[in-house]
């Protein structure tokens, strides 16, 4: 089968004399190309100088990422000698240099998180009352809400919302969602400026216990800001990535291009694909930048027990050569690379806080924090591809965690923790490496 090859080769050198002769004294050249290193905003014509990002050489070797060397090596990849190359950030381009990378809409979703999460922070600070009507008209994108929309990606007016996107649409996890909410503007109503008061079983600003802090939180401990902020990442954006993108990708098709007359310049697959990875990171240079919040953060975080950063960014990248070059052995073997190590980063994570919180057991602020982000990586296991194919970690597996954890953060045990970090370990792949995370 003929295959589409990805132009990833240097075009300076190559001369459009044609071009360049016509109106030359009129319109400024340079490299009109926006998917190269050299892209000139104000040039008018090509003067043949663009050049794009260099390429991995992939030229042999024996690894473990699902279609490593394409070129003959021993890998589990399912694809066999492949000539095609795979570019060492997430830049493709069709034959004629056009940019085939699109991911929009998970740019403002990210956005509308990180927005909403520098919001409820504004709740640490005691007397700061938070508005449940605008978080929650930030959570649903409703009721004209204004975005400071600091990347101007248009997030004001937009369709785009986290709501619909929470666990696939379910109106159960929304219904959760909002109650988190709710709870965020009823502890917060309660609090008076200079008075962090918050204590077992008192709701309030907990101060700082000389580790960390402060930090608005239930009579309980329970932080629900990270149960939101981390919640969401999961429900949102691993769900989407792993079980909307992922999961479907083989029904897509990969020969028409989408909607071409509007300069779009990908198939419905590869759009699907990238908008899979718009869901890890906002960045196409990733881990050169991008890890400052979401997965991107919290694989980078873990990338020195997990290597989450390697193994996820040249799945993606790999994938979508494969896609682009119809070889869907190589495609199919980047999903289940990625479905695992997502789940192994969402797991690796709550393992981290758990360890943190058995380890500070004595700091009450520190360990409640801790405990609440853990709690939602944990809850967060369920929405990811494993779990729901029944692969790995299960909703018993999840809620007997939480069992051994306790509802009550301010009387948890060393014991019950353990127990916990035990239970998601063996579920996980990660027993070998619980102690390091």
């Amino acid at each position: 089968m003929k295959t589409k090859q990805i132009t990833l080769i240097s075009l300076k050198g190559l001369l459009f004399v044609g071009a360049l002769m016509l109106n030359s004294s009129c319109k400024k050249e340079g490299c009109t190309n926006s998917a190269a290193t050299n892209y000139d905003e104000d040039a008018d014509e090509d003067d043949g100088s663009c050049t794009l990002p260099a390429v991995v050489d992939n030229g042999g070797g024996t690894d473990d990422n699902g279609g490593g060397d394409n070129g003959g090596g021993t890998d589990d990849s399912g694809g066999g000698d492949n000539n095609y190359d795979v570019p060492e950030t997430y830049v493709f381009t069709d034959a004629a240099g056009n940019n085939t990378v699109s991911f929009s809409g998970q740019k403002e979703r990210l956005d509308m998180l990180s927005e909403m999460a520098t919001y409820m922070k504004t709740g640490n600070t005691a007397g700061t009352a938070l508005d449940v009507a605008k978080l929650k008209d930030m959570y649903a994108n409703a009721n004209n809400y204004t975005w400071a929309d600091a990347n101007g990606l248009g997030m004001t007016g937009s369709s785009k919302q986290l709501k619909s996107k929470t666990a696939g649409g379910d109106a159960g996890v929304q219904a959760t969602f909002e109650e988190y909410l709710d709870s965020l503007g009823a502890i917060s109503s309660r609090t008076v400026a200079n008075q962090e008061d918050g204590a077992s079983g008192v709701g309030g600003v907990y101060p700082n216990d000389g580790s960390k802090g402060p930090y608005l939180m239930a009579a309980n401990g329970v932080e629900y800001m990270q149960l939101v902020e981390k919640g969401l990442m999961c429900a949102v954006f691993m769900n989407q990535m792993t079980q909307n993108y992922l999961a479907n990708i083989g029904d897509d098709d990969n020969e028409a291009i989408s909607d071409a007359g509007a300069g779009k310049h990908y198939t419905s697959m590869e759009h699907h694909w990238d908008e899979a990875y718009g869901y890890y990171t906002s960045q196409v240079d990733f881990p050169a930048s991008g890890t400052d919040r979401f997965w991107g953060k919290y694989s980078n975080k873990r990338e020195g027990v997990l290597e989450s950063n390697t193994k996820i960014a040249t799945a993606f990248r790999k994938g979508r050569a494969a896609i682009s070059n119809k070889d869907y052995a190589v495609r199919d073997a980047q999903v289940k690379i990625i479905n695992t190590e997502i789940e192994k980063v969402c797991a690796g994570t709550a393992i981290h806080y758990l360890n943190a919180a058995k380890a500070g057991i004595g700091d009450g602020t520190a360990r409640n924090h801790q405990l609440s982000e853990a709690w939602a990586f944990i809850g967060g296991l369920e929405y990811g591809a494993n779990s729901i194919n029944g692969n790995s970690i299960s909703k018993a597996d999840i809620d007997a965690a939480y069992g051994h954890i306790g509802t009550d953060f301010n009387a948890v045990t060393v014991a019950g923790i353990q127990a916990a970090i035990d239970l998601i370990a063996s579920k996980t792949d990660l027993t070998a490496k619980k102690g390091d995370l």
